[in-house]
């Protein structure tokens, strides 16, 4: 084996192990703590703390409310009451781990959006 060919070997089993180091590591980077993210839908239910919101694709997540989430119509702060359903929100979350290392989702924010526009033929 030449000294090229030996580089060029050298060069590719490091490009095939970095490639495998980034891509076993891909969904741990996706789902890091400590940010937030977003749920996007509709509220389809409301029971005291509680808010359920269905997404696009019919999913529905339940999601606990506390003294520290925020509930905002556009930059105003509003109620945690004043949730209805049929409200289109934005719920930010974050994750973070306890001290047993369990996962702890905290709702942050909720964003009430703009009520769904009526559909052609109906009335309010």
């Amino acid at each position: 084996m030449t000294f090229t060919e030996f580089t060029m070997t050298k060069r590719f089993l490091v490009s095939i192990l970095a490639a495998a180091v980034l891509i076993a590591w891909s969904p741990a980077l996706s789902a890091h703590p400590g940010h937030g993210h977003k749920v996007l839908g509709t509220v389809s239910g409301v029971n005291g703390n509680h808010v359920e919101v269905k997404d696009v694709d019919g999913k529905v997540t339940k999601h606990m409310l506390d003294a520290k989430t925020k509930v905002k119509r556009g930059k105003l702060v509003v109620k945690a009451s004043d949730l209805k359903v049929g409200d289109r929100v934005v719920v930010v979350v974050t994750e973070s781990k306890d001290t047993a290392g369990k996962a702890v989702i905290t709702v942050t924010e909720v964003q009430i959006g703009a009520a769904a526009a009526a559909k052609p033929g109906t009335q309010k």
